[in-house]
């Protein structure tokens, strides 16, 4: 087997893959990852279990892009199916974790009750199984895989920026910070895109900004009467799952 030493050319997408797992690992540091040296309960079995899938999906994405970079593609094609099924259980577990997020009483850190809340994740699921989807979908164009799958990873860093956001004592700034931590990332894109190809591929620039304007949208739906019954039903089902 060939050395994964990525060409100068390669770098930007196991780069990039990095940062991002970096920056996830970060968020959840206290809440997840480190949870045992802190005083906070234990967390709840399906939590843990979502963790535990999203962890082997976040390294199994920066692989991936390591392989394509030391231009392993027939490894990268074969640990594809792990990505494929690794991803449903992402999509099974976040479902889970939304339920009882829904039913545990607490204030959001955007001001939200629970209810409220959970058109976030409902929001966030469906953009991942959208870019995952249209990624697998679309596997053998690889200027389209690429865009698509990346974006699918930046489309869950919320949670780890909210946590970040909070410890900061930036609550108050929740909003912007949520939009402004996704531009930044699809902004890496578009400058990467400019400089190597001086056009814009219409994956980041399509998906990057409806990414980001998401954000202000599913805030105004969680306040409006409209999301009220169907956030209560969230809750609702959350209190049976989990007692």
């Amino acid at each position: 087997m060939s050395a994964i030493i990525p060409s100068a050319r390669t770098r930007f997408y196991p780069l990039i893959a990095i940062v991002l797992a970096a920056f996830i690992v970060l968020g959840f540091s206290r809440t997840y990852y480190l949870r045992f040296l802190s005083d906070l309960p234990p967390m709840k079995v399906v939590l843990q279990l979502h963790g535990l899938v999203f962890t082997a999906w976040l390294a199994l994405f920066v692989a991936q892009t390591q392989l394509v970079a030391a231009h392993r593609v027939d490894l990268h094609m074969k640990l594809g199916v792990a990505g494929v099924l690794l991803s449903v259980a992402v999509v099974a577990t976040s479902i889970m974790a939304m339920f009882v997020a829904a039913a545990t009483p607490r204030i959001n850190q955007l001001g939200l009750t629970p209810p409220q809340a959970s058109i976030i994740p409902v929001v966030a699921i469906m953009q991942f199984v959208v870019l995952v989807t249209a990624g697998v979908a679309l596997r053998r164009r690889a200027s389209l895989h690429k865009r698509l799958m990346l974006l699918a990873a930046i489309s869950v860093l919320s949670p780890a920026s909210a946590r970040l956001t909070a410890l900061l004592g930036l609550r108050e700034y929740m909003l912007l910070n949520q939009m402004s931590v996704i531009a930044v990332f699809v902004t890496c894109c578009l400058v990467y895109d400019w400089r190597k190809n001086r056009v814009v591929h219409p994956v980041f620039a399509i998906g990057g900004v409806v990414l980001v304007l998401l954000w202000p949208v599913r805030y105004a739906v969680a306040r409006s009467e409209m999301w009220q019954p169907i956030g209560q039903w969230i809750a609702e089902v959350g209190r049976h799952l989990v007692p």
